[in-house]
């Protein structure tokens, strides 16, 4: 755990710098297409893994000696997918013909960030089978080569476009090297390496029951979590988006160490029996979040400027809401992952859609009336949702013992 929380403070980190650079490079115009881009980005690739990886890391928990089977059904999906999104934002750009540096930004950043998810999704066959240290050195080698080349891009000349071209060179590289990697584990795991295009008979059920209400969920969480970013571009413009963008990734930034501990715990998680462990994982989550949420509320004023420079402490306010929304955020890492483990991700699906349509319709009203700050007070709002809903979930299914103790049978068996 150790190293996975190194090497995601490294990495985490390294991109944040990269974000602090393309702010002082940049226009605050340009920073905005640079931070619509990489949320529109992020979301194709939420959108293209529709819960496979978790689904994934889950079934190689409980069956590690089928490890290279499950990853060579599921790898030929996910390319499929990541393939089918990717051909649907270059034909919304078609149609919608923004202007050149935003269109070139969306498409280039889309692509790394498809291309990164997959990197992802093999991060989470690694974790199915507790070898996070693989994922750590992976982190690193990517994060650490994306800051070089982005910095060498920026100096050499400040513009969206060829910022964008730095980060996904070093993001193919790592996911090429990343499939032999994963090959040679499947191969010492005693099953078969994970060949494309390999055909997965019964496949389509599976999906149909066990994956698709994780990837319904998982969309319609990223879509509350991050469509703030739309709202505050059209109801405030490019600039506040800057403003909120730059403050939302210092957040990010301290999600660190709840991401590393899940990654490290999500096996346990997943063959869990009661709730025990994932109330010990919340109660060390909560009392870490809360030290940092008196932290940023003491130095945001100065950390601010001094990190984004001047122009960027208008979006102070916006921080400190954002900081009463950390622990919350922190715990329902656990929360959720808890829930999805023990096969709730209906429930799951069912808690991210109130979270989206009570985020969106507290926006609506913030939004116009605040700005950022309302936004993020939006943000905080729903978490309280996420919080609530998962809580019920969980107390429910602990307390139908017909549906716990096969999980376990499973994960022993």
């Amino acid at each position: 755990m150790a190293y996975r929380a190194g090497s995601d403070l490294v990495g985490k980190a390294a991109f944040f710098l990269v974000t602090v650079a393309a702010a002082r490079r940049l226009s605050q115009d340009a920073f905005g297409d640079f931070s619509l881009g990489s949320t529109l980005g992020w979301m194709a690739a939420v959108t293209a893994d529709f819960g496979l990886q978790l689904h994934l890391a889950r079934e190689v928990a409980r069956r590690p000696s089928e490890a290279g089977r499950l990853l060579r059904r599921w790898l030929t999906i996910r390319l499929w997918s990541g393939l089918v999104v990717f051909v649907g934002i270059v034909a919304g750009i078609a149609v919608l013909r923004p202007t050149g540096d935003r269109a070139a930004a969306v498409i280039l950043l889309s692509a790394t960030y498809l291309v990164a998810g997959l990197i992802e999704f093999l991060h989470y066959f690694y974790r199915g089978l507790s070898r996070s240290d693989l994922e750590s050195t992976l982190t690193l080698i990517l994060r650490l080569g994306t800051l070089g080349l982005a910095l060498i891009a920026l100096w050499w000349r400040p513009d969206v476009a060829w910022l964008s071209v730095a980060i996904l060179l070093p993001t193919v590289l790592t996911f090429g090297y990343s499939v032999r990697l994963a090959n040679r584990v499947a191969t010492s795991s005693g099953a078969a390496p994970a060949e494309v295009g390999a055909r997965a008979p019964g496949v389509t059920g599976e999906i149909l029951r066990d994956v698709a209400p994780i990837g319904v969920g998982i969309v319609l969480s990223a879509l509350y979590f991050r469509i703030d970013v739309f709202l505050i571009e059209m109801w405030s413009g490019g600039r506040a988006l800057a403003l909120y963008n730059a403050v939302f990734r210092l957040i990010e930034a301290l999600r660190l160490f709840p991401a590393a501990l899940l990654a490290v715990a999500l096996p346990s998680l997943c063959r869990a029996t009661s709730l025990r462990p994932v109330i010990r994982m919340s109660a060390g989550l909560l009392a870490f979040s809360a030290a940092v949420t008196g932290a940023v509320w003491l130095t945001s004023g100065w950390v601010v400027p001094f990190v984004y420079g001047t122009p960027y402490a208008a979006a102070v306010p916006a921080l400190r809401i954002l900081a009463i929304g950390f622990p919350l955020m922190s715990i329902n890492y656990a929360l959720t992952h808890q829930l999805i483990g023990w096969n709730g991700h209906r429930a799951y699906a069912a808690i991210c859609a109130a979270a989206l349509l009570f985020n969106v319709v507290l926006n609506s009203r913030l939004i116009p009336a605040w700005s950022i700050e309302g936004a993020a007070w939006a943000t905080v709002w729903t978490e309280v949702i996420l919080s609530a809903g998962c809580l019920l979930a969980l107390s429910v299914r602990a307390a139908r013992t017909e549906v716990v103790a096969p999980i376990a049978w499973e994960a022993s068996s």
